[in-house]
Order: structure tokens, then sequence, then C-alpha cells
């Protein structure tokens, strides 16, 4: 599963050296997305330059306006000209207090809180497209459709070069082996519990099927296996597409259980999508309400103590939802909404069109660390570009002289605190590479084959 990385401000919590404000930081790290780390490729800024007040005339009475008035005895008797003086001075603080206001008022005019819009990037409209689609799907305004979604993302990164129709036939291909496979086999292709294990097979084992419509009445579908190169997408997203896993059989965490889902869902089957610290794998229950961990990395039906096994999911995580919960179809299309916003920030940087999809995510599922995620990177960026229109002056002149300004400071960090709070950890990618290979040892491989055993008995 991709990860997305963390912004961070440039230094420590509330340090305020005398050479200039910074910004706050952050007590937790991150997906190191992602960020991830989840890896996702930052966004580049635009950079104004910072808005110069206006001028403007001072009025002030006599011609020595810039005199410092100093020695005005304490007997006003003694100098004829005490309240001539007196009323200078006063003038000349009402002057100052004026040119303050001026210049907050003409800054102000100036500010731009909101990024610039990258809409008119060339593809650009490929992400808005998609975006209503799934949007009008999540209303129910159009049926749900996993195939279709996740066709839609990947189609919008690749500026709508990606063949519909070629995707589906491959998806097609797949089924078909699987439900030929199940009745040589004498299985019930009825039974939903039959759908879930072939269709699993299809991804994960040879299967050898007699069809006369292929060359020697026979028809092969080889295993997936697990893409070792870039495994995050950091250097290319697309290795986190399924229409690459399709075409070149290669794929990790983020790919295969999508594939096995939409297979799913092309036969009517029940599934879903589960997250744990920088992954994401299937389940599914069988007749009697027992759950199975479908882990396609390796090709094995596993326990939830082998989930837990990375030792980063945290009991602060787990009592608030982030891992193992089974995500329902519409939670999964609405975490293809923030796989769109990852990859148009890896493609584009950061404008509304990131906060919009990440807001629509966690409308729909408020533990999804990684829309949280692009929700904090997204204000940082936006925070960095206004704060730099007005000087980065020290967050006591922000709070009481650009209150708007400081309340996107407060927004940010209190999106950050929600993730440090909610359990979250970040995982290394050692830890996290070490984690997948514990999942090829023997004992994985033994309790693979007692649950598949168990589940087999099922099919009959």
């Amino acid at each position: 599963m991709n990860q997305i990385k963390r912004l961070k401000p440039n230094t420590e919590q509330r340090t305020l050296p005398a050479s200039g404000w910074l910004t706050t930081a952050f007590h937790a790290a991150v997906v190191t997305l992602f960020w991830f780390n989840i890896q996702g490729v930052i966004g580049q800024v635009p950079v104004i330059k910072e808005p110069q007040p206006s001028s403007f005339n001072q009025v002030l009475i006599g011609s020595n306006q810039n005199s410092n008035i100093t020695n005005v005895p304490n007997n006003s008797s003694n100098d004829p000209l005490y309240q001539y003086k007196q009323d200078q001075k006063e003038l000349q603080k009402r002057n100052e207090t004026l040119n303050k206001v001026l210049n907050k008022q003409t800054l102000n005019r100036q500010i731009q809180y909101d990024l610039p819009s990258l809409a008119n990037q060339p593809g650009a409209e490929h992400y808005r497209n998609a975006a209503t689609k799934l949007n009008s799907m999540l209303r129910g305004a159009e049926p749900m459709s996993l195939k279709r979604a996740v066709f839609m993302t990947e189609n919008a990164y690749l500026g709508g070069r990606l063949k519909y129709d070629d995707f589906n036939k491959q998806i097609q291909k797949l089924v078909f082996i699987a439900k030929l496979k199940a009745g040589q086999s004498g299985y019930d292709w009825n039974n939903p519990q039959t759908r879930n294990i072939m269709l699993f097979r299809v991804l994960a084992d040879t299967l050898e099927v007699k069809d006369a419509s292929s060359e020697g009445g026979t028809a092969t579908s080889y295993p997936m296996q697990y893409d070792f190169d870039d495994i995050m997408g950091t250097n290319n997203w697309t290795k986190m597409f399924v229409s690459k896993l399709l075409k070149t059989k290669t794929g990790q965490c983020h790919s295969l259980p999508l594939l096995y889902l939409i297979l799913c869902e092309e036969t009517n089957t029940q599934a879903n999508l589960a997250f744990s610290p920088s992954h994401s794998y299937a389940k599914f229950k069988d007749k009697s309400g027992n759950w199975y961990n479908v882990e396609l990395t390796n090709g094995r039906i596993v326990s939830d103590a082998f989930i837990t096994a990375s030792g980063y999911i945290t009991s602060e995580a787990l009592k608030n939802h982030l891992y193992m919960e089974p995500q329902t179809k519409r939670q999964t299309i609405a975490n293809c909404l923030n796989d769109l916003a990852i990859g148009y920030s890896q493609k584009y940087g950061y404008d509304g069109f990131i906060s919009q999809c990440a807001d629509t995510t966690l409308k729909y599922t408020p533990a999804n660390i990684s829309a949280r995620q692009m929700k904090a990177n997204y204000q940082t960026h936006r925070f960095e570009y206004v704060v730099n229109q007005v000087g980065r002056p020290h967050p006591d002149v922000l709070k009481s002289q650009y209150p708007k300004v400081y309340r996107l400071l407060e927004e940010r960090d209190k999106t950050y605190r929600f993730i440090d709070e909610s359990g979250f950890q970040a995982m290394p990618i050692e830890a996290y590479q070490a984690w997948l290979k514990s999942l090829n040892e023997e004992k994985a491989k033994q309790e693979n084959q007692g649950l598949m055993l168990r589940l087999t008995k099922t099919l009959n």
C-alpha cells in the first residue's frame, strides 16, 4: 500500500528564534499520503512576492514632522510651546497607529487564502471528471462499481489513455478460469465459499483448466507475483495500479487486494478491504461467521495474529478503527477518491482539489488515516503559502493582526494532533519489508495450509 509523506515544519515546536518566525512542528512522525513514511511526492507550492503596503501621506502640523521632542519641562508655565509640542507628539502617535492600520488593511486586501488552482494543467480535467463520477456513485446517483471506480482513478493519472474494454476483458478472463476450475474440481460455484476460494486461487496459484476454445484444449493461469521494485510507488505511481498488475502479473498490497475485490464484485461474492500499517488486504467470512484474511502479497490465508505481528498496530489504533476493520463497498470506493488525490499531488501538486477528495473520503470513513494525512499535507501547503505573503511574523502577531491566517495554523495543528492521538505509528520501510518476509516463513505456510483445509471442507 502506498505511504504518504508527512510534511514537517522546519523547526522545533513553538520555537520562536530572534531572527524570524518559524512554523510549529509536529511531535509525531508519520506516514512517511503516507506519509505512508506514505511515500508521496510533495508538490511544489508557488511562492509569491510579499505584498507591499500602499503609501499614504501623513498629516502633521508643522514642517518638523520627524523631530523628536525631548526635555519637555514638567512645568508648562516655563515653556510657551509646551501645549504645541504635546499636541505634536500626540499627532505623531496617531499617525503611527494609522500607518499600522492602513498597512494591515492594504495587505489584507492582497492576501490570497487559497492555493492557486491547477485545474488548467494539461490532463487535470480527467481528475475532476473522475471525482465527479466517484461522488455520484457515493451519493447513490448511479450504481456503485469498484471496477469502474478503480479504472477511472488510474485512467485519470494516465491522461485518459487506458482502454476500459481491455481492462474489463482481462478481469473476465480471470473469472472464467476460476469458475471453470471450480467445476472441473467438483466444487459448486453457487456456494459463496467456493467463489471466495477459487478467486483467491486464480491470483495465488497456477491453475490449468480444460478449455476447448484454447490452443491445445487447455488454458493456464499463472499466479500474480509481488513486485519488490518501488513497492510504495514513490518513483512511479503506476506501480500501484490494477491495470499494471493485469498487464505485468506483478503488483503489491495496493493493487492485489483491489483486483481480488473486483473479481468478487463481478461474481456477486462478498469480501471486504481492510488496512494495516502501510498495508491493505482483503478479508471474507465463511458461513459460520469466521473471518479469513486474504494476503495476496504471498498467496496466503493468514490469521489476525500475523496481521498484528508487525508491531505497529497500537491498542489506540484498534480502538479508533484505523486498522483491521472490514470496509464497506462505499468506503472502498471513497478510498479511490483518496487514491485520486495522491496521484494528483504527485503529478501536479496541491490545490483545493486535494482537500475536496480528502474531505469526501473522511465523510464516509472518518478513520481513514491516509485521507487524514492527505488533509494535513494540504493544510501545511496552504498555510505556508499564506503565511509567506504576510512576511512570516511571530504567531502572536498573526493572532492579533492576521486572525484568518492564524486560524489556518490552528486548523493544520488540530489535524496533526488528531493523527498523533489516533494511535497511528509510522512504519519504516525496513520494518514493513521484514514483516512481509515473515509471511513466507514456515509458520505462516503451516497456518495457511490449516486454514485452507478448513475452508475446503465447506465447499462440498
